[in-house]
């Protein structure tokens, strides 16, 4: 069914008019047509009310509502849902047709999605709902029914049944381009296009793509398209057996709900000739270092080709073109140029042996019988060697955490990187050991990295501080003199590191009468360097060697719920003038002030005025006499136009001589000061990570500034606390004004 594009009165008028033809037609004449009118226009609108009241501000006692309209983007009244989508529209009326606003109209439907999240609208002030309404399925054709249930001050009202038809969409390909049309055999180029609905003019997202040719490859043969229409995919120009392509090939885009609007696109494929070579490792080539622990070898491959097939039995030399200088290949230690056979399928795989030096590599591949084809090898590289000591890093997603609650969680993340900055092998292990609570014991590195996480329970220890430290197996630190990456002759330690313990006390010596965790490996013949809070180090049992246990301690801070204050004053003198009046105080998460409150608490400061007075005034004997007022401070008497300023005293009152006569007219404002206060220096929020020092957190993460004026007798400073999940915990201390 279509519909002009008359005003929407217009088409109502027609309808309205055809409906009552209809209904004439019905007894006895007509073709038995069904025709569902809509809504007739009923004219101005008299404002309905959110409160249950008609527009007259009578209760409404019942409610009505029109049959559902569905209107077209262009305004058009339909009874066909495309992917353009249609609004439904509805009126809520009382019993004297009024319209009713803020009513529930609630919309009922199969095989289509609505405009919010639970297909439910309020009415407006002229009584009407209105909500979008789309397909869930693009290529849906079938026939549904419509509904609308209203609910308004417990009274409910639902619509006929209003039946509809979805329209599957025509989709067309639109934008269809190659990043290049000229290609060499086996290389690729980028395919994209765009989906848009043919009848509506829209693009289209969810729509499946599928790609065909006559010979090569994708990296994927069918795409759903996304974000406004798109579709991407790359074109290989060697098919899946191996086989070059080449001379023109054609391309086929075809959409899966409309096949008969696919496209094609042709590529110009270079010949293969005669005896060619490809380099056909499809990944880059990422190699660890000799002293690295990770893979000592690796391999790249070349694969031969005669008249577009691979060619078994031909003579390849192997050589470098560019590679650190103890790189070798073919054979551990080989340097100098090489002569190999490909395979059966034409193959040439070239072992790869790094050394201890970083740095690009460049294999070439050159056919014998033709010295003037040849391949080079891409993305091959020796990156990766052994955790370094100044290569660990440790961040924690927060480093207090409360102490009431088993279950509050911190995440550890180590990062490891060898002497020149790339990351460890994947799946370098680190251990981890805590002094209380519970620690992952390990995590192992993916890209350098890895994460385990700490978790409050038993045990706590009594300062509530956490000694944590991470080890993992690497290199120490050293001054690379002879600049060959590797340590030798003459190379010097920066820092040389032995034995490690955790330091639970903090004071940079390994205590066994107190039980402290030790790693020992018993080396001896070299000095130590100092043991540090971070970098445990038992004197006497370093040596001379690369090899160590890499190690890093950080604290963890166990905090209470309830604030611990020092400084912050039990009680304050009143502040009269508009002068502040500042305060500093320290807030510590337990007694023994060696943790700050929990990461993520908050603190406020705010005033509480409790002094009110209602002064009054009489004129006796000439002398103008105020009582009740606000204690020092000037009221202000008011005769007509006369002002007079009063001085008040400690005690409220005060008076003043004057010539007004008697039975004059007074009146006095009110001249309370407002009693204020605020947090003007510390963490309203503390940080995630406190520095809390070594033995005792750092003063400047704990310490605090407020500010009162204003202030009375009687009034109040409030200093509220609250602590994050899971504990949320708030603490209010009450400082009175006295």
């Amino acid at each position: 069914m279509s519909y002009s594009s008359l005003p929407i009165t217009s088409k109502l008028f027609q309808l309205t008019f055809l409906t009552c033809a209809l209904a004439l037609a019905g007894c006895g004449g007509g073709d038995g047509t069904d025709v569902i009118a809509p809504t007739p226009d009923l004219g101005p609108e008299k404002p309905g009310s959110s409160s249950g009241e008609d527009g007259t501000g009578m209760p409404v006692s019942a409610i009505n509502v029109t049959d559902i309209v569905l209107t077209d983007p262009n305004g058009n009244l339909t009874r066909t849902i495309t992917s353009a989508g249609v609004s439904a529209t509805v009126k809520v009326t009382d019993k004297s047709g009024n319209p009713v606003s803020n009513a529930l109209v609630s919309f009922q439907a199969e095989g289509v999605s609505f405009g919010t999240s639970n297909s439910s609208v309020l009415t407006n002030e002229k009584g009407e709902a209105s909500i979008s309404i789309k397909p869930l399925d693009s290529a849906d054709t079938g026939s549904y029914q419509l509904s609308a249930t209203v609910n308004y001050n417990e009274l409910t009202k639902t619509t006929p049944s209003y039946y509809f038809s979805l329209q599957s969409i025509q989709v067309s390909l639109t934008e269809f381009a190659l990043s290049s049309s000229n290609l060499d055999s086996g290389s690729n180029t980028n395919i994209t296009l765009r989906t848009k609905d043919a009848v509506n003019d829209v693009y289209q997202n969810d729509v499946t793509v599928n790609f065909t040719t006559s010979c090569g490859s994708f990296d994927s043969s069918s795409v759903i398209s996304s974000n406004q229409g798109d579709v991407s995919t790359t074109y290989k120009a060697i098919d899946g057996n191996g086989n070059l392509c080449e001379g023109t090939q054609t391309i086929t885009a075809t959409p899966a709900n409309n096949p008969a609007n696919k496209q094609t696109k042709t590529v110009s494929i270079a010949g293969v000739e005669a005896s060619s070579i490809f380099y056909t490792t499809t990944e880059k080539v990422e190699l660890g270092a000799s002293n690295s622990g990770s893979s000592s070898s690796g391999q790249v491959e070349f694969t031969v080709y005669a008249n577009g097939r691979p060619a078994a039995n031909q003579q390849v030399e192997i050589s470098k073109i560019q590679a650190p200088t103890d790189f070798s290949f073919v054979t551990l230690n080989n340097q100098a140029p090489r002569t190999v056979t490909s395979d059966s399928q034409g193959k040439v795989v070239v072992n790869l042996y790094p050394g201890a030096l970083p740095g690009p590599v460049e294999i070439k591949a050159t056919l014998k019988s033709n010295t003037s084809i040849f391949a080079l090898s891409k993305d091959v590289f020796v990156a990766t060697g052994r955790a370094t000591q100044n290569g660990v890093s440790i961040s924690l997603s927060k480093n207090v955490l409360a102490n009431s609650v088993d279950g509050d969680t911190a995440t550890i993340t180590a990062r490891l990187v060898d002497r020149v900055g790339n990351p460890v092998p994947d799946g370098t292990v680190m251990s981890f050991v805590s002094e209380g609570g519970r620690v992952t014991p390990s995590c192992a590195t993916n890209k350098g990295i890895c994460t385990v996480e700490f978790s409050t329970q038993n045990p706590r220890p009594v300062d509530n501080r956490i000694a944590v430290i991470a080890y993992v197996e690497g290199d120490k630190d050293y001054i690379d003199k002879d600049g060959d990456n590797q340590f030798s002759a003459g190379d010097i330690f920066t820092h040389n590191i032995g034995d490690f313990f955790r330091d639970d006390n903090e004071n940079n010596k390994y205590d066994s009468e107190a039980g402290e965790f030790v790693y020992r490996r018993g080396a001896t013949g070299a000095v130590c360097a100092p043991s540090s809070n971070s970098q445990p180090n038992i004197a006497d049992t370093c040596n001379n060697k690369l090899s160590a246990i890499l190690r890093q301690q950080f604290i963890l801070g166990l905090a209470s719920d309830s604030p611990v204050y020092e400084g912050l004053p039990g009680s304050l003198n009143p502040n009269l003038g508009k002068t502040a009046i500042t305060r500093a105080f320290k807030m510590y998460g337990n007694s023994a002030r060696t943790v700050s409150m929990p990461s993520g608490t908050t603190i406020s400061v705010v005033a509480e005025d409790k002094t009110d007075y209602s002064p009054t005034v009489e004129l006796v004997n000439g002398v103008v006499q105020v009582s009740n007022a606000e204690p020092n401070t000037t009221a202000i008497v008011k005769s007509g136009s006369t002002s007079i300023n009063v001085l008040i005293s400690g005690n409220g009152t005060g008076s003043v001589s004057s010539t007004l006569p008697e039975g004059s007219s007074l009146t006095v404002a009110n001249t309370n000061v407002t009693c204020e206060a605020e947090l003007t220096s510390g963490n309203l929020k503390l940080p995630s990570i406190i520095n809390l020092g070594i033995g005792k957190v750092v003063d400047s993460a704990v310490s605090y500034k407020f500010e009162y004026s204003g202030c009375r007798p009687n009034d109040k400073i409030k200093v509220s606390v609250t602590t994050p999940a899971p504990a949320a915990t708030t603490t209010t201390t009450t400082i009175p004004v006295i």
